[in-house]
């Protein structure tokens, strides 16, 4: 998914707001220090593109590691629906397992980033 970032309006003494939108229309709202903006929402922009980009190698791999790491222990199995049932099961551990550790890391980086530039993120009530 592609983040568009913008500098949409100022708010209270020196802040001004960052909106971050996705490309299936999910929009954050962030108050940022008026000197830390645009460097904020350009790195706010790149940060997403980097932790898509983990993530999904990262899930591709751990798919194709539990397929193999499980053909390793069953290719002396006689019966091939058993092989295919534990090779599956170990594709789908091995991503889940990954998924959640990649949505750790990339919300510890976000944290990070909104910890550098003194950012918060606004909630707004519909």
């Amino acid at each position: 998914m592609s983040l568009t970032t913008a500098i949409t309006k100022p708010l209270e003494s020196g802040y001004v707001q960052v909106d971050a939108k996705e490309k299936n229309g999910y929009t954050q709202y962030y108050k940022v220090p008026y000197k830390n903006a645009k460097r904020f929402a350009l790195e706010l922009k790149q940060q997403d593109k980097i932790l898509n980009r983990i993530s999904n190698i990262t899930f591709f791999t751990s798919i194709f590691t539990g397929v193999l790491g499980a053909y390793y222990f069953t290719k002396n199995m006689d019966s091939r629906f058993k092989q295919f049932m534990i090779q599956t099961a170990s594709a789908i551990t091995l991503a889940i397992l990954s998924s959640l550790g990649i949505g750790k890391y990339a919300e510890s980086e976000q944290q990070e980033l909104l910890n550098k530039y003194k950012a918060k993120e606004i909630f707004y009530k519909a």
